[in-house]
C-alpha cells in the first residue's frame, strides 16, 4: 500500500523528540540488556527442525573430530554466534 502525500506531509513535518536529558549508559550497562525474545532462555526449548547445507569437509572432519555429538557441537557453536551478533 504506497504512502498517500498527505501521510508524506505529516512525516515530514514530525518534529525529532529531545532526548538531551534521558541518561547515558555506560558500556557495562548496555551489556546488562537482552532483546526481549532472549530474556527467558531459562524456559526455552527450541524447535529441531532438519535442513540440508553444504559446509566444506575439512569443517565437517573437525567437527567430527571430537566424537560423537558434532551436530550439537555445530549447533552450539552457530548459537553462540547469533547470541554474539544481537
Amino acid at each position: 500500500m504506497p504512502i498517500t502525500k498527505e501521510r508524506l506531509e505529516e512525516i515530514k513535518a514530525f518534529k525529532v523528540t529531545d532526548f538531551s536529558d534521558a541518561p547515558v549508559l555506560t558500556e557495562d550497562q548496555m551489556k546488562e540488556f537482552k532483546p526481549s525474545h532472549l530474556r527467558n532462555m531459562a524456559n526455552y526449548k527450541p524447535i529441531k527442525k532438519t535442513v540440508n547445507v553444504r559446509l566444506d569437509a575439512d569443517v565437517i572432519e573437525w567437527l567430527q573430530s571430537a566424537g560423537r555429538g558434532y551436530q550439537t557441537r555445530m549447533n552450539a557453536i552457530l548459537r553462540e554466534a547469533m547470541l554474539h551478533s544481537v
